[in-house]
């Protein structure tokens, strides 16, 4: 039981971190506020079912099935993740703090209501089953295992990759954009070309994160990519501390294992069931205030503007 809780944890954990890091990215060194985080995860998952399943036929309503192997799919996943950013930022990043925040939000509402209406796009509510994944016992490797381990490696190479860009002359000029914008335009820099390169860089791992998540579920569906996914995001950067990469990481294992460890304590009834999930929503946004109180929301967001 415990093998298996610090394997789901570090599954899971990892496979977001990758969203809490590149969320750090856009908003603790880029000044960004995107509430619509979820949005890309759900671009990259739906990308990759779409490339690699097969067309449709009996009760499919889906309109395409490319049936392509994993690989293209998960290429296609990064793609899809950093067009849906060009289309999403050109428009909202000339806004500032909470009206950014609520433009991302609404962006990520309107593409949940597409993927739950349009049939046409994966089934609607329904969703796209048996989605395609690599098979590890080809290699003789454990399933479980064997994504953990491809979770830990993507979420190591976006820190790795977003840890180089942010120690480059690049990443200097990324935090002149942040402190001092009005600065950084007085010596000839294009700050809003900035912002839009590092909110589209950002997205392309959020993507690959939504492939490995259609893998390892094998279920894209609307109700798997709500705006949940997006709070659990800022709560596991808010607990870990921003502009760390080490505290995004911490922040959401420790949130992944909190979350898992009361999944897997038997419950007699499916009412008490219930009721721990209810209380593990609650426990988890008591954590989010107690953190918040420690760096208030408004100094965050003054931070934000600045």
């Amino acid at each position: 039981m415990i093998y298996s809780l610090i394997l789901t944890t570090l599954m899971f954990g990892a496979m977001f971190s990758v969203l809490t890091v590149s969320l750090n990215l856009q908003y603790a060194r880029g000044g960004m506020i995107n509430f619509g985080t979820v949005a890309y995860f759900a671009a990259g998952a739906y990308a990759y079912a779409i490339v690699t399943q097969e067309p449709p036929s009996g009760l499919d309503q889906y309109a395409l099935g490319l049936n392509a192997p994993w690989w293209i799919g998960f290429i296609a996943a990064g793609i899809a993740a950093m067009v849906f950013a060009v289309i999403t930022g050109w428009p909202t990043l000339r806004l500032r703090g909470e009206y950014l925040a609520l433009t991302t939000f609404a962006f990520a509402e309107v593409f949940h209501s597409i993927l739950l209406n349009e049939r046409r796009i994966g089934n609607g509510s329904v969703g796209m089953a048996n989605v395609e994944r690599p098979d590890p016992a080809v290699l003789g490797l454990d399933d479980t295992l064997a994504y953990t381990a491809a979770a830990c490696v993507l979420m190591l190479l976006t820190a790795w990759v977003f840890h180089r860009l942010l120690a480059s002359p690049y990443g200097r000029l990324v935090d002149a954009t942040h402190n001092d914008e009005i600065a950084a335009e007085s010596v000839g820099k294009n700050t809003a070309r900035v912002r839009l390169q590092i909110f589209v860089i950002s997205a392309i791992p959020i993507g690959f994160a939504g492939a490995l998540y259609a893998m390892i579920t094998t279920l894209v569906a609307p109700a798997l990519f709500t705006a949940e996914v997006t709070f659990f995001v800022w709560i596991a950067l808010a607990l870990g501390g921003e502009r760390t990469i080490l505290g995004a990481i911490l922040g959401t294992m420790a949130l992944v294992f909190f979350q898992e460890a009361v999944r897997m304590i038997p419950f007699e009834t499916v009412r008490s069931a219930q009721i721990a999930a209810s209380v593990e929503e609650v426990i988890t946004g008591i954590l989010f205030i107690i953190v918040l109180r420690w760096q208030p929301w408004d100094r965050l967001a003054r931070k934000a503007t600045t």
